[in-house]
């Protein structure tokens, strides 16, 4: 049987993207073991976040300047490394190397994979666009493939060490293996370095989706501790699933019958309404409400607000667009991020129920300055 290239390459992103949540069920107990509060393991969530915002701003053109092919299997090398590093030590302290590696992986391969797939198809007209797509579906089903896979492990069987850790160990020496068949494709140069672009108007789109990030990042990071005390924390896992899903396989619809405009301010009541669910679910103990909650949040943290916001930005951009776009990028991130860790030490001072409510005052009057403000920009 032929090796499909564009295959491999979606192949290989599932495989980075199923590695940075393959664990993330497991936060809460580990964190709990090694008698960690919520601030603390926030801190651990966040080293993703460092080991990705620097390769994501200042090495964005690497795979221009040496190959694609090399940055792949680099990146995947590392999803491996994460992968084994959890498996043999199944604790809260080797989280903080697997985020990291797990963070300059993402990093380096998103862009990568998808100028790869691009090329190999030239001269398609649609290649960048079936690029994008396969990317973004490839990335879907990974980021939350691996929560999935974890979760459903754990109702079979509670335990530290859950069989899954050694599937994904396995699957992704394959795909490594794969990876060195894969066509070697001549440098187009370039800079190294791509700083991010912030074009005017940009302000509300950059912000919407740091916003929509940032609630994904406190849901994961606190929302366990709550659900752990009504004895649901193996479900824990369901509730990053379901901020995948909805959003990442709807995107094909909200593509096709929605205005980006009208998406990004779709976002805008979306978000709070979400996390008013998981905050009614977490108060009274009803997980059904949270899952929702988290359903409703994924809509526009990777639907109508991503999509939405991201087209907007490739137009605003210009001639810039893929600088732009990373500025885009770099927002989001930085609300995955940062928030959560605050979020984390205000529910160890003052209670889970009350940060939640605080975050939630916060997001309802940024979401409406937002809306009036991206109106306003667009007369």
């Amino acid at each position: 049987m032929k090796l499909q290239p564009t295959a491999v390459i979606s192949f290989a992103l599932f495989l980075i993207t199923l590695a940075v949540n393959l664990s993330m069920p497991l936060f809460r107990p580990y964190a709990e073991l090694a008698g960690f509060n919520n601030g603390q393991t926030s801190l651990v969530l966040s080293a993703y976040i460092l080991g990705m915002l620097p390769c994501y701003v200042f090495l964005g053109g690497i795979s221009d300047r040496i190959g694609r092919k090399p940055v792949l299997i680099f990146s995947l090398f590392l999803a491996f490394c994460s992968n084994l590093i959890i498996t043999v030590f199944p604790k809260v302290y080797a989280l903080i190397f697997a985020r990291f590696f797990q963070g300059v992986a993402l990093a380096l391969s998103m862009g990568t994979g998808t100028a790869y797939i691009a090329e190999l198809l030239h001269p398609d007209s649609r290649a960048s666009v079936r690029a994008a797509n396969s990317t973004s579906m490839a990335t879907a089903i990974g980021f939350s493939g691996g929560a999935f896979m974890t979760s459903i492990a754990l109702l079979i069987h509670f335990t530290y060490l859950p069989f899954t850790y050694f599937i994904a160990v396995g699957i992704t020496i394959l795909g490594l293996l794969l990876t060195f068949f894969l066509p070697k494709l001549p440098p187009i140069g370039g800079s190294l370095v791509r700083l991010p672009y912030f074009p005017k108007g940009s302000f509300p789109i950059n912000v919407s989706i740091a916003i929509c990030w940032a609630t994904t990042g406190v849901v994961i990071a606190i929302i366990p501790t709550q659900l752990a005390t009504f004895g649901f924390t193996a479900y824990a896992g369901f509730c990053l699933v379901l901020i995948n899903w909805t959003g990442g396989f709807l995107q094909p619809i909200i593509r096709k019958h929605f205005q980006p405009a009208t998406s990004l301010k779709l976002g805008f009541a979306i978000i709070p309404i979400g996390f008013g669910f998981v905050i009614a679910g977490s108060y009274f103990g009803l997980l059904p409400l949270v899952l929702l909650g988290t359903a409703c949040i994924g809509l526009a943290a990777y639907g109508f607000s991503y999509q939405g916001g991201l087209a907007l930005i490739a137009d605003l951009g210009g001639l810039q667009k893929a600088r732009a776009v990373s500025g885009y990028m770099f927002f989001g991130y930085v609300g995955f991020g940062i928030p959560a860790v605050i979020l984390g030490f205000l529910a160890d001072s003052i209670g889970i129920i009350s940060s939640l409510m605080v975050f939630e005052i916060t997001i309802i009057i940024l979401s409406l300055y937002l809306y009036f403000t991206f109106d306003q920009q667009k007369k």
